[in-house]
């Protein structure tokens, strides 16, 4: 028993510092960026040996893949509260939009690494950027964990599409297709594209998104 409860500690003990390094890393990464940021500075600010990080994860690489998953995994975790809510489909996207919107600003520093500084892409998914390739050129598909978590999260945003369908809140609809577009107009937000000399606020990009889209399909 004593055995155990020593197991037991240790395991805890193992999670807390790795979800001390990863906070720590994040934070570094948002303020560095992914290609200025060492290990040794990871390590300066969890205020751990360069050793002690290397006990827990192999490389830089290693540390932001697990701090992207996680990212992932949390969304997942967060939508899949709000599909379980017993509240109106319409509130449910409503609530949806209004969190992948307000996590994307929270996290946006990452992000930002992923779309501007493209090596992370390269270096830990094999993803190569390149604006002289042609884009309809295969890529080797993403990670299974990543794949797993994105097309779940895409599966909730079908699933409360289609119980508002039945329900009559909304239109006849193509469940995955509406999805689809949402996941679309949310990205086109995130990414601002061709209307990033327009710069909305978090709460104009979120009113932009019910006028445009929930409008769309409602009964």
């Amino acid at each position: 028993m004593k055995e155990d409860l020593r197991t037991e500690r240790k395991l805890h003990r193992i999670e807390e510092n790795k979800s001390a390094i990863l906070d720590a890393a994040e934070t570094v990464f948002s303020h560095k960026g992914y290609s200025q940021t060492s290990v040794d500075d990871i390590a300066e600010e969890a205020q751990f040996s360069k050793a002690t990080i290397y006990r827990y994860f192999k490389s830089k690489d290693e540390i932001f893949y697990m701090i992207l998953l996680n990212s992932f995994k949390e969304a997942y975790e967060t939508m899949a509260a709000i599909q379980r809510k017993n509240i109106k489909s319409e509130k449910k996207l409503e609530e949806i939009i209004k969190f992948t919107l307000s996590y994307y600003e929270h996290k946006k520093n990452i992000a930002r690494i992923i779309f501007i500084e493209k090596s992370p892409l390269k270096k830990i998914f094999n993803i190569d950027i390149n604006p002289h390739v042609s884009s309809s050129r295969p890529h080797p598909p993403l990670p299974q964990e990543f794949m797993q978590c994105s097309n779940a999260i895409y599966k909730i945003m079908c699933d409360v599409i289609a119980k508002g369908v039945r329900r009559g809140e909304f239109r006849e609809v193509d469940a995955q297709e509406a999805a689809h577009v949402l996941s679309a107009m949310m990205r086109g937000f995130l990414l601002q594209g061709p209307m990033r000399d327009n710069v909305y606020t978090l709460n104009e990009s979120i009113s932009l998104l019910f006028h445009y889209f929930l409008n769309s399909i409602k009964a």
